[in-house]
């Protein structure tokens, strides 16, 4: 089922929506990109910012032929304050004649302006992980934290719902029934906060793994759309019955696990055991895995030159792709176009830093055959 929508409100990308934008193809196809503030007084740049590309794109589309009012449903944002003050670090904004996505974004994005036949995707595309980063689910049957960790510390995240305890996510059953109010304390540290809790009498062993079924599953999908296209693992600290029931119950891919309850655990027994299982478990670097693009291209089963990248992607030839781009290059649009047709016929595009590139090109390509 279609994930776009015409909703104005912004969402993270999950598995396999950044493919269904790139199969996206209309007459026109508008694009917005912008990094985002956070908080504080510099939130109020964003409308500002907002406002100034979408009058750009009005003025592409009306130079390319097109009628500028596909993108008047949007006006109404640059003026409403609450909605840029609940931003990431950046904001996508996809619109056709039929449709509009607005994508929060976790990293900051360039500010573009696209209008073609497909969406503007380069910036979107999953990060390689360069193995110094890792993200940590800490799952009890009680709570829910996401941290990231650098090999030093961890860095609590703050998703639009976790930090979060059980009753926090669990929806009520049978709210006519008996109803408890709860104070909780805020995660932001504020003072308590009145939350309606409604409880059913008689709660049997399926009622409590129905529930449970629908903690993990929201827990999931928070986590799923914080991490997605990140290239970062997710490292899951959790006894082994929570652990199993939430890799069976989500769609979440855990690339390695620490046992135990992190709830018995201090700071800093919690950071030693997960510097521990990343030693033990995440062995190898990602060079390693960088360098098979060059190893492919020696061997002839790939290319570094974009007129055949190109050419192979129309083909369905481009099994993965790889790009350190630089997005006020002359060529972003190539890079652009070859980024959606090897999503479009099945392909793996990642990016990566300049740096990182196992040789001089800016772009590499391993073929199918």
């Amino acid at each position: 089922m279609s994930t776009i929508t015409n909703e104005l409100t912004p969402t993270r990308l999950k598995a396999g929506e950044l493919n269904e934008l790139a199969n996206t193809s209309a007459n026109p196809c508008v694009s917005i990109l912008m990094p985002t503030y956070r908080n504080g007084p510099e939130t109020q740049q964003n409308a500002i910012l907002f406002k100034n590309l979408l009058g750009d794109a009005k003025r592409q589309l009306e130079a390319a032929g097109h009628d500028g009012s596909i993108v008047e449903s949007l006006e109404s944002l640059s003026t409403k304050h609450a909605f840029w003050q609940h931003q990431s670090e950046g904001l996508a904004v996809f619109v056709t004649p039929d449709t509009t996505r607005l994508v929060r974004v976790n990293r900051s994005l360039p500010e573009r302006v696209f209008v073609g036949q497909t969406l503007w995707l380069l910036p979107l595309v999953r990060q390689w992980n360069t193995g110094d980063t890792q993200f940590v689910l800490s799952l009890t049957w009680d709570s829910a934290s996401l941290f990231r960790f650098d090999g030093e510390s961890l860095e609590l995240m703050e998703t639009g719902v976790l930090p979060a305890t059980f009753h926090d996510l669990v929806v009520p059953r049978d709210p006519e029934e008996s109803l408890q109010n709860t104070s909780h304390r805020s995660h932001g540290g504020a003072g308590a906060t009145s939350t309606a809790i409604y409880h059913g009498h008689g709660e049997g062993e399926d009622k409590i793994a129905a529930d449970r079924d629908q903690y993990l599953s929201l827990v999931g999908d928070q986590v799923a759309a914080a991490i997605y296209n990140t290239g970062i693992p997710l490292v899951l600290v959790a006894t082994t019955e929570v652990a199993g029931h939430f890799e069976a119950t989500t769609d979440v891919s855990v690339d390695a696990r620490v046992e135990g309850s992190p709830a018995q655990w201090s700071d800093q027994d919690l950071r030693e055991r997960v510097r521990q299982t990343l030693s033990d478990q995440l062995s190898g670097g990602s060079e390693e895995g960088l360098d098979r693009f060059a190893t492919a291209i020696a061997q002839s089963q790939g290319s570094s030159d974009l007129s055949e990248i190109v050419a192979a992607t129309a083909n369905g030839r481009v099994d993965s792709l790889l790009i350190a781009a630089d997005e006020t290059d002359a060529e972003a649009t190539h890079w652009n176009s070859a980024v959606v047709e090897t999503l479009r016929q099945g392909g793996s595009v990642y990016r990566c830093e300049a740096e990182q590139m196992p040789g001089v090109s800016k772009l590499m390509a391993i073929f199918r055959y």
